[in-house]
């Protein structure tokens, strides 16, 4: 029994915890530098780097290129259906034993969307 209890307890940390989202940035131009809350991730168009979702605070983008408007915004983020599924069953199952499982995992029902798109303008 205990280690049926151990088991339910780590698939519910393990499922329930979807702390990152792999992000493709694409601009109407490539070769503009992606910069997300102040770390260069590179120069468009970037695939597959992993963002941590976010805990309430939209994560700030900028994106440059010579000849071109800075774009300064956030990201677009998403609920992880996924992540609260498995919250609310490890929660279900693990209520007794770990009464605080949905709060750790509720910071992680949100994050960046997986493809992120941006048009920069022309500068004058």
């Amino acid at each position: 029994m205990k280690k049926i209890i151990a088991l339910l307890v780590m698939g519910a940390f393990l499922f329930g915890c979807a702390t990152t989202t792999k992000v493709n940035f694409h601009t109407n131009v490539d070769g503009a530098k992606v910069v997300v809350d102040g770390r260069i991730l590179g120069q468009t168009p970037i695939n597959s780097v992993e963002i941590k979702n976010n805990q309430g605070a939209p994560y700030q983008v900028i994106i440059e290129k010579e000849g071109y408007k800075t774009y300064r915004g956030n990201l677009q983020n998403e609920l992880k259906y996924g992540a609260i599924v498995a919250t609310y069953i490890g929660y279900t199952f693990c209520w007794l034993i770990l009464p605080a499982l949905l709060l750790i995992n509720a910071q992680y029902m949100q994050g960046p969307a997986p493809d992120q798109y941006f048009y920069l303008e022309a500068a004058d």
